[in-house]
Formats: structure tokens, C-alpha cells, sequence
């Protein structure tokens, strides 16, 4: 399997005057952001799977993003982006040449953590052309997706709460193929927000080939995104009162 862990985005909600290093470089308690988004995808950091950062070249050049992230996970694969990439969707297609197209995919955000074995989930959604984990939201910071009444995705979109089913940056693909063709038609229709190419509405190429993609529900407090420093703040809190539990 692929995995492909995105962690070239911009962080303009982080104040660089307080937050020195790239978002990955920083510590929760005495741990980074990567360690503890690697740890929590141990099941399936393993040399059987593909695993493939993609990061700014600047990062590196600066912060040594890429050793880094090589001490984590010696086995990885670095792909080195310039700023100004236009999105999440147009990053992964960065990766390409590093990514066997027969095998499946699964794309990950790179500051987020889920408490849930990867593996289990995976298990959920190997059975279809796609899959998304999904929780229970309605703000517009997400991307949603809509089902039918069969429970199978008929839309997906960005920004936009036309649903209840807001995407954790989780995607599942059976065929690497299927996400890298579906990616290039979307960019060249020009389906963007805003200038920005997510990966979410990819899903909409492959809901006309009539592929099956299957939402996979978990509770929203099994989520932990570190989108922005209050979400970073909120789970810190979280970790120092499971330390004091133990």
C-alpha cells in the first residue's frame, strides 16, 4: 500500500514569532507533531507499505524537515515541494513517480491524529473502490460528503456542510490509479475553492465512473485535528491529563 502523509501546508494561523519551526517540528509536551502523528499510524509503518512525506523544500532547507522526518521512519520516501503549490490534491500528484499505481492508496493529512487503528479502519473500506473516514459535524472548516440511501458517497465538497459528515483527512483508495486520474480531471476542469485543489472533491470523478466509495463513521472525539493553534492547545491539554491519569 501507499501512504502518502501530506505535511507541505501553509500554517498561516500560526504566528511564526511564537512558532518558530514548521508545524510538524512542533513539540507537543517533549514530542513533535510527526512523532506523534507517526505513533499513531504505527500499524501500518512497516517496510510491506510505501510510505511517502511530502513536504516544502524550504522546511528542509531550514529545519532539516526531511532528517528528521528519516529518524522517524528510516524506510520513507521524501518529496520536496516549492511553496505556492495550489493544494492538498495537486501535492499528492507531486509524488507520482514514487507511487506504484496498481496498489492501493490511502492519503493522509499530516496534523491530525485519530484513535483508531488504521488497519481496522482500512478493513472497513478494502471491499470498495474508495473509502473516507467520516464524524459527525457542521462547521465549515471541513469538507462533507453526502450518501444515498444505500450509505455509498454521491457528493463531495469543500467548506461546505451539505451533510452531517464532515471528512477527517483520511482517503482510501483501492487503486492508486483510481485517486491519480480522478485528481487530473478535476484540476483540469478547474474545480477549485478558492485556487486550491483539495482531495476530498477528487471523489466526484471517480461518483461518475460509478465507482463505490464508502464512508466510515468514527465519534468526533476520536479526532484530533491541529489545524490551528487552539485545536494544538486543546489536544495538549488532553495528553498532559492522560499522563497525570496513569
Amino acid at each position: 500500500m501507499n501512504v502518502v502523509m501530506l505535511m507541505a501546508g501553509n500554517d498561516d494561523s500560526f504566528n511564526k514569532n511564537e512558532f518558530n519551526f514548521p508545524k510538524p517540528q512542533i513539540e507537543i509536551g517533549n514530542k513533535t507533531i510527526a512523532q506523534y502523528v507517526v505513533e499513531s499510524l504505527k500499524p501500518i509503518i512497516n517496510n510491506k507499505n510505501n510510505i511517502i512525506f511530502v513536504i516544502k523544500k524550504e522546511d528542509s532547507e531550514k529545519y532539516y524537515l526531511d532528517s528528521t522526518l528519516k529518524l522517524l521512519v528510516p524506510q520513507s520516501k521524501i518529496i520536496q515541494i516549492q511553496n505556492g503549490v495550489s493544494g492538498a490534491a495537486v501535492s499528492v500528484l507531486l509524488a507520482v513517480e514514487e507511487i506504484n499505481n496498481d496498489d492501493p492508496l490511502l492519503i493522509l493529512n499530516g496534523d491530525q491524529i485519530i484513535d483508531k487503528n488504521p488497519l481496522e479502519l482500512i478493513k472497513n473500506m478494502e471491499q470498495y473502490d474508495a473509502g473516507v473516514v467520516v464524524f459527525n459535524s457542521i462547521h465549515p472548516r471541513w469538507s462533507y460528503i453526502k450518501c444515498d440511501e444505500s450509505g455509498y458517497v454521491i457528493e463531495a465538497v469543500e467548506k461546505n456542510p451539505i451533510s452531517n459528515l464532515a471528512t477527517a483527512g483520511f482517503y482510501y483508495f483501492t487503486k492508486a490509479q483510481y485517486y491519480i486520474e480522478g485528481a487530473k480531471k478535476m484540476i483540469l476542469k478547474g474545480s477549485n475553492l478558492k485556487g486550491v485543489y483539495y482531495v476530498c472533491p477528487v471523489f466526484n470523478e471517480l461518483i461518475l465512473e460509478e465507482r463505490k466509495i464508502i464512508p466510515v463513521k468514527i465519534d468526533a472525539g476520536s479526532y484530533h485535528s491541529l489545524m490551528t493553534p487552539k485545536m494544538l492547545s486543546q489536544f495538549e491539554d488532553r495528553e498532559l491529563k492522560n499522563k497525570e491519569q496513569v
